[in-house]
């Protein structure tokens, strides 16, 4: 009896430091700046590297919702958890390390910030392409939604769109 419940003692142990090491790195959720910056890098990746999903997780409410835009979807609107998401994006990869895997970038190229209190939205203009290459594959808007609980950002959402779809960013959206 003693002996299982050092067992049982010791493996909460263990599971509670694991889960301590999969939480947010604090540069990443400090501002809203930072989680949103912190979200494009989790989901770039170098040619044969895994995106970091831990990280991607770490940012979000477990509630959280990430809604694409329908031409992504092929037509259907859709309202994805991270987890979908993540499903989502392994599911539509090119297999790692692969003769198509050039790796991916999305990243921020202009931001308009707006915050009141606990609550903030981030309008974010966005490139992607593939890892360091100069050729843009697509451009469009993030609006994620943010939320502060005394300690640190998280993402509620995010929604976005593209010009392939919604037409040109508008200027002031651009850098």
């Amino acid at each position: 009896m003693i002996r299982t419940a050092v067992l049982a003692l010791a493996f909460l142990c263990a599971a509670a430091s694991a889960v301590a090491q999969t939480g947010p790195r604090a540069s990443d959720v400090e501002s809203p700046e930072a989680i949103v910056l912190a979200a494009y890098a989790a989901i770039a990746r170098e040619p044969g590297q895994p995106f970091d999903w831990e990280r991607f997780r770490s940012l979000f409410l477990p509630e959280a919702r990430l809604v694409p835009n329908t031409e992504q979807r092929q037509g259907a609107f859709d309202v994805l958890s991270p987890e979908e998401f993540i499903v989502w994006i392994d599911g539509v990869t090119p297999p790692l390390g692969g003769e198509n895997d050039r790796g991916f970038q999305e990243e921020q190229v202009s931001a308009e910030v707006v915050r009141y209190g606990d609550v903030a939205h981030v309008f974010s203009t966005y490139q992607k392409h593939f890892w360091r290459s100069d050729q843009i594959l697509g451009r469009g808007i993030n609006s994620f939604q943010l939320v502060h609980d005394g300690e640190r950002w998280w993402i509620a959402g995010i929604a976005w769109d593209e010009e392939s779809g919604a037409g040109p960013i508008p200027p002031e959206y651009l850098p």
